[in-house]
């Protein structure tokens, strides 16, 4: 019962570890010289060409801003073909609708990661635990991963406001993935009193 217990457990880990690739802020700046109040009115821009990707990552921050009491919209449902737009018509667009703010979120770089795991605990005091005929080889699994730039302009001056880079997300662009990265960049916003704490 013991062993059929500890494979669970084991099988529960690796599960857990192949499906919940790590993900982390490594850059969370604001300017000092920008004293505006929390932004209400964002207008959010993937800039990618990846319609798989940039839809999905848009529609994301609408919605989770919008659950956070800001008017936020989606560039490419507001323009035929973001990919063929230019900045001038980002800043006609949003001056138009009266954005307060604009955040533009790029892909820096894809690569690779690997993450070693299920190889045998040399350190053991138990018998018990020793695997039967040697240590068990480890298992490395490599999976493709971007790191994700996302900075907020002002509306006004259109200068940097704040600026986050997220690494280890997957490029292929799960709803989950996609959730989780949205979900640390509002965090992040909201925590630096960019966007409204409620």
């Amino acid at each position: 019962m013991r062993k059929t217990q500890i494979a669970l457990l084991c099988a529960a880990a690796l599960l857990a570890l192949s499906c919940a690739a790590p993900m982390h802020l490594t850059d969370n700046w604001r300017s000092s010289t920008y004293t505006g109040p929390p932004c209400r009115k964002i207008l959010v821009v993937a800039m990618t060409r990846q319609d798989s990707l940039r839809k999905p990552i848009e529609r994301e921050f609408v919605k989770q801003f919008t659950s956070r009491g800001v008017e936020a919209a989606a560039f490419h449902e507001h323009m035929a073909s973001p990919d063929k737009g230019t900045v001038e018509d980002l800043i006609s667009l949003g001056q138009g609708m009266g954005i307060e703010a604009y955040l533009i979120v790029q892909v820096m770089g894809v690569g690779t990661a690997s993450q070693t795991y299920g190889s045998s605990d040399a350190t053991s005091t138990s018998m018990q635990y020793i695997p039967w005929f040697g240590p068990q080889a480890p298992t490395i699994k490599q999976r493709d991963v971007a790191t994700l730039d996302s900075r907020l302009y002002d509306g006004k001056t259109k200068d940097i406001v704040w600026r986050s880079t997220v690494d280890a997300v997957n490029p292929s662009g799960s709803d989950d993935q996609i959730s989780r990265f949205v979900t640390l960049v509002v965090k992040a916003l909201r925590e630096k009193k960019l966007i409204p704490s409620s």
